[in-house]
C-alpha cells in the first residue's frame, strides 16, 4: 500500500512533464494554386501571443478546444496573380476576465475593403463559450453572428469538442466538430467534420483526420463536397521549429494547389 502511494505522485509528474508549454505561435507559408486560367501565389506571416502558457494535449502543435487566455494577434497576406496582386494586414485580440466573462476586437485592411470585428462572450465554465460578433464592412452592410463552443471530456486529454455559429437573420449556419483521442504509445488521432447550410445555396461540408505517429510528426487526409482532395503532414524537428506540407486537388475544377509552411512556438 506505501508503494502504491508513493508511485502515485511520480506518475503525475511524469505526466505533467510529458506536457510542452508555449507563450507564442507564429507561421509562415507559401501557397500555390493552379487554375485552368491563372495561377495564384500567396505568402502568408501571422503570430499569435498568449498572456499566459498554453499546455499541449500531448502532440505539439494540439492545444485545448476552447483557449480561454487573453491574446494579441496579428497577420499579413500578399496573393500575386495575372494581371494583379492584394495584400491584406489583421490585428487583433482577445481579452478573457476572471469572472468569465470575454471582450475582442479586430481590425482588417485590404485593398478597396476594409472591415472591423468586434466580439463580446461569456465563458460559462471552462467547456462552454457563447459569444456575439458585429463583422463591419466597407462593401456590405454590418452583419451580428452568434456563436456556441462546447468541448465534452473524454477523459484524460481526450474530448470531443462543438462549434456553432449564426447570422442573427438565420439565413447561414454552422457546425463543425472535432474528435481528439490518444491510441496509446504516444500515438494520437484528431478527427474533424463540419456542415454549413446557406439559405439561398448549395450547402457545404467537409470532413477530415489526422494522425499523430508521435508527439512531433503527423499525416493527415481531407475531402469536401466539391470534391476536394488533400494530403498534408507536419513535423517538428525539436519543441520549437515545424515543418508542413500540404497538397490538394479537384479533378473536376483541374485546380491544383500546394502548400509549403513553417511554423514557431515559444
Amino acid at each position: 500500500m506505501k508503494f502504491r502511494f508513493a508511485v502515485l505522485p511520480l506518475m503525475v509528474f511524469a505526466a505533467t512533464a510529458s506536457a510542452e508549454s508555449y507563450n507564442s505561435i507564429t507561421t509562415a507559408t507559401y501557397e500555390n494554386a493552379e487554375y485552368p486560367t491563372t495561377d495564384l501565389d500567396t505568402f502568408d506571416i501571422g503570430s499569435k501571443y498568449y498572456f499566459a502558457p498554453l499546455e499541449t494535449m500531448g502532440p505539439l502543435k494540439e492545444f485545448e478546444y476552447i483557449i480561454d487566455t487573453t491574446n494579441l494577434y496579428g497577420n499579413y497576406r500578399y496573393t500575386d496573380y495575372d494581371g494583379g496582386d492584394t495584400d491584406t494586414m489583421t490585428l487583433g485580440g482577445e481579452y478573457f476576465a476572471a469572472n468569465g466573462f470575454m471582450v475582442g476586437a479586430e481590425v482588417t485592411e485590404s485593398d478597396g475593403n476594409d472591415g472591423n470585428t468586434l466580439s463580446a462572450g461569456y465563458l460559462f465554465n471552462p467547456n462552454f463559450l457563447l459569444s456575439v460578433h458585429r463583422v463591419d464592412q466597407d462593401n456590405s452592410d454590418a452583419e451580428n453572428y452568434v456563436g456556441a463552443r462546447y468541448n465534452h471530456s473524454l477523459g484524460g486529454t481526450d474530448y470531443i469538442g462543438f462549434d456553432f455559429e449564426t447570422d442573427d437573420d438565420f439565413d447561414t449556419q454552422s457546425l463543425s466538430s472535432k474528435l481528439f483521442k490518444g491510441l496509446g504509445n504516444e500515438t494520437w488521432v484528431a478527427v474533424e467534420a463540419g456542415y454549413v447550410n446557406f439559405d439561398e445555396a448549395d450547402n457545404y461540408w467537409n470532413v477530415g483526420a489526422e494522425y499523430y505517429f508521435s508527439k512531433e510528426t503527423s499525416v493527415g487526409a481531407g475531402y469536401d463536397e466539391r470534391e476536394t482532395f488533400d494530403l498534408s503532414v507536419s513535423h517538428f524537428f525539436n519543441r520549437n521549429v515545424a515543418g508542413n506540407m500540404t497538397y490538394a486537388t479537384n479533378n473536376d475544377t483541374d485546380v491544383d494547389q500546394f502548400l509549403l509552411g513553417v511554423t514557431v512556438q515559444l
